[in-house]
């Protein structure tokens, strides 16, 4: 759930199979005489989803939670038992190569501990049982370790072996904030909708200047930053505006005119895969067929993204990029329509700048006016029959799609080609990570006027209280540097590459090249003895591997711990068979009779091939019985 690539509808489908095996195991009841019609009723579902969806990785998770559920439904025995566990093992490998959030490898660390210990536990009960008396807890205070040292494995390997990325499953809700009445860029505007605004803190890009530039000390250097625009809206039906196909697309950096400041922005998925760009002129890095002109003067994905993607981006805030020499009839038309649903906006025109020619000086008079409006996302206007109208005549109060529809719809009424744009206002700098963090509570919308051959921008909507709203200001110390570890487990976890890699070895390259030598080396003699010690001691810790086996019982590779910790209590004798001689264990210690005819049976099981045995976990767990054991002397 956490992960957020399932639709709300595949959740359930997950829950519901595990809620009824918990209500049976609640009530105790015994559905074991049913198993066959629970199979069937699977085998139903499977065919049915596979008819409905045709999506083989989604008609896969749901049979196996399905599985999962009749299996706890009905009785367990061991092998049962694992079932279960390959089965919860398949659904962590189906999450684990959807996501990559960093929330998902704190989930990975639980699962691993849980599966552990399930694993430690079927594997103990056996063994533990053999032994007499109370039966000793497995070593569950080694779980952690064990995990830990599996993470610093797989980390090992992640850092050495190539790289691969599938990002199979993209999550058709995320960003798709809009539709489900929270903040949120949208390729739409439409007053109609009504109802609040919830705020929505997930990210939607971060921007990190290059290393060493701090914006904090250097604050011209963010100029061209304050908005970033996503989509322009030139077309407008009732109180809904849309993107134009007479929109021409945006312009990029011509030869010989190069941009001065560079950034990477790390885009995080959306589901119009709209990518929002600073003011001035841009150039972009990728220039590669992935990011495509799209409607409203927009930049786009070709293919919509499932993980976070950087973009390197260079611009001049200084050289506009929104210039047009002239508007074609056609446009200007679109540019300055007005329907009856706009009369309010008309008559505010005129009533707040009256006798004002169409100039920038009509539009800092409306703008001024409309900043002594109230912002709020509660939208008080939403639920009435012309929002537009209650907004500027009766509640003065709204969001910034509020204050940017009335002003280019005032703009209109006085012939001023306008149009309303969305993107995004610059987020707080995060100095404990290095970039700009923009959040989809930062979503805006802000009007573009046309006037002497080019596009002027103008925001009417408050400033403080649209801050002071976004609650980004207020960001807690804890919070700033959770971002940050979700942006560098990004940076070097998520985009680790193979020029990462690289750069990587040639660093240790560098550093053993450049690495003098300062210790002085032993003398020859010393080296030699050091040498001789070192292979005797190895030699000695694999003394099993060569040294030929005993005869006997010691020929039997089960047995050969037992017959190391009893060779001072009761060594192999010539002619022993490995029956005779576990029973004349048996005689010193009679305590263990019972254990040692069961291994007995078990050894000849497994010598003569009669059928698959425990020998081998059996006579481990006789050998540790008998680890420094001595017979009781005489008085």
């Amino acid at each position: 759930m956490s992960s957020g690539i399932y639709e709300p509808g595949e959740l359930v489908i997950m829950a519901l199979p595990l809620v009824a095996a918990a209500v049976v195991e609640l009530l105790r009841w015994d559905l074991s005489r049913t198993h066959r019609w629970l199979e069937i009723g699977a085998l139903v579902f499977f065919l049915g989803d596979l008819f409905r969806i045709r999506a083989l990785f989604a008609v896969a998770i749901h049979t196996l939670f399905l599985l999962a559920g009749i299996r706890l439904i009905l009785m367990r025995e061991p092998s049962q038992r694992r079932q279960l566990l390959l089965i919860s093992f398949l659904l962590f490998l189906t999450t684990a190569i959807g996501t990559t959030d960093l929330t998902f490898l704190i989930w990975t660390l639980a699962w691993s501990c849980a599966a552990t210990l399930a694993l430690l536990q079927q594997s103990w009960e056996p063994s533990a049982a053999l032994r007499r008396g109370v039966l000793p807890h497995p070593p569950y205070a080694q779980v952690p370790a064990w995990v830990g040292a599996a993470l610093l494995f797989g980390a090992g390997f992640f850092t050495l072996m190539p790289r691969l990325s599938l990002g199979l499953r993209p999550g058709i809700f995320l960003g798709g904030s809009r539709t489900f009445g929270q903040a949120g860029l949208g390729d739409r505007l439409d007053l109609t909708v009504g109802g609040p605004i919830e705020p929505n803190p997930d990210v939607a890009v971060r921007i990190a200047p290059p290393a060493g530039l701090d914006p904090a000390a250097d604050p011209q250097w963010a100029r061209g930053l304050e908005l970033l625009r996503g989509i322009t809206l030139e077309s407008v039906h009732g109180l809904r505006w849309e993107p134009a196909d007479l929109t021409p697309p945006l312009t990029f950096t011509p030869a010989g005119r190069l941009p001065d400041r560079v950034a990477e922005f790390l885009y995080m998925p959306n589901p119009q895969g709209i990518l929002v760009l600073p003011a001035g002129l841009v150039r972009m890095d990728p220039s590669d067929p992935v990011i495509v002109p799209g409607q409203g003067a927009s930049r786009r994905w070709r293919f919509l993204r499932s993980r976070s993607v950087p973009v390197n981006i260079t611009w001049n805030p200084g050289q506009p990029e929104l210039s047009e020499a002239r508007l074609s009839p056609r446009r200007l038309d679109l540019l300055t329509r007005l329907e009856p649903e706009h009369e309010a906006a008309r008559r505010a025109s005129f009533q707040i700048a009256p006798g004002i020619l169409p100039t920038p000086r009509l539009a800092q008079v409306l703008e001024t006016a409309l900043h002594g409006f109230a912002y709020t996302l509660e939208n008080p206007s939403g639920r009435s029959s012309n929002p537009l109208q209650d907004f500027l005549e009766r509640t003065r109060a709204g969001h910034c799609e509020y204050f940017a529809s009335a002003m280019a719809l005032m703009l209109r009424a006085r012939g001023v080609p306008a149009r309303v744009v969305n993107g995004y206002r610059l987020g707080p700098w995060l100095p404990e990570g290095g970039y700009f963090r923009v959040s989809q509570n930062e979503a805006h919308s802000w009007v573009e006027y046309w006037h002497e051959g080019r596009w002027w921008t103008a925001d009417p909507t408050p400033r403080g209280p649209a801050a002071v709203a976004s609650g980004l200001q207020g960001l807690r110390a804890y919070e700033r540097w959770l971002d940050a570890l979700r942006y560098r487990w990004e940076r070097y976890v998520v985009r680790f590459s193979d020029q990462d890699q690289l750069a990587g070895f040639s660093w240790l390259q560098g550093l053993l090249q450049g690495w003098e030598w300062r210790w002085r080396a032993p003398s020859k003699g010393v080296q030699w003895t050091l040498g001789l010690v070192v292979l005797a001691w190895v030699l000695w810790r694999s003394r099993d591997l060569w040294r030929p086996a005993p005869a006997g019982p010691g020929r039997i590779l089960a047995l050969r711990p037992l017959v190391a910790n009893t060779r001072r209590v009761a060594p192999v004798q010539p002619g022993d068979t490995a029956h005779t001689w576990l029973l004349r264990l048996a005689a010193l210690r009679p305590e263990r009779y019972e254990a040692l005819c069961l291994l007995a049976n078990a050894v000849d099981s497994q010598v003569y091939g009669e059928k698959p045995t425990s020998a081998f976990a059996q006579a481990k767990a006789e050998a540790a019985e008998w680890r420094g054991w001595r017979p009781p002397t005489s008085s």
